[in-house]
C-alpha cells in the first residue's frame, strides 16, 4: 500500500507540477518530499506556530533546496495535509489562506493547486474507464515528513 501511495503521488505531481524539464525532483512531488530525510527532526516546527514562509524559486527542483528550506517546506506540508481528508476519491482541504495553518499564503496556494491537479488527473482516468483509489492522507504519511 506504501509504495502504491508513492507512486500515485509521484506520477501525479510529477506531471501536473510546472516546472523545468531538466532532471530532478519538483517541489511539489510529496513522495519525494517525505523520502528525503533531515539532519534534525523538525517536530516542535511542524507543530508549533511558529510562522513558515518558504521563498521558493519558480521551477525549483528538490535537490536544489537548501536543508533549512526542506525543512520549512516539510513542516508546512505537515500542518497542511493536516487539513486535507478523502472525499468521495477526491482531496478536499480545508483551508481557505495561510493564517488558518501559520503557512504563507504562497505555499497553500501550491499545495491547493497540486491537490486540485491530483483530483483532476484521478477524474480524467475514470472518464477513461480507468478509475484509481486515490490514497487518504494518513498520520504514518505526515509524521513521515517529520524526519
Amino acid at each position: 500500500m506504501r509504495i502504491f501511495f508513492y507512486l500515485i503521488w509521484a506520477t501525479v505531481l510529477v506531471t501536473s507540477c510546472h516546472n523545468k524539464q531538466e532532471a530532478g525532483v519538483p517541489i511539489l512531488n510529496l513522495a519525494a518530499l517525505s523520502a528525503i530525510p533531515l539532519e534534525k527532526p523538525i517536530d516542535s516546527l511542524a507543530k508549533g506556530e511558529t510562522f513558515i514562509d518558504v521563498q521558493l524559486p519558480v521551477g525549483a527542483r528538490i535537490e536544489e533546496l537548501s536543508k533549512d528550506d526542506l525543512s520549512l517546506l516539510k513542516a508546512a506540508a505537515y500542518r497542511f495535509f493536516g487539513k486535507v481528508k478523502l472525499v468521495d476519491n477526491q482531496y478536499v482541504a480545508d483551508i481557505k489562506d495561510g493564517k488558518e495553518i501559520e503557512v504563507s499564503d504562497a505555499v497553500v496556494s501550491a499545495y491547493l493547486k497540486a491537490i486540485s491537479s491530483t483530483n483532476a488527473f484521478a477524474d480524467s482516468l475514470k472518464k477513461e474507464g480507468q478509475e484509481i483509489q486515490l490514497p487518504a492522507i494518513t498520520d504514518e504519511y505526515r509524521n513521515a515528513l517529520l524526519k
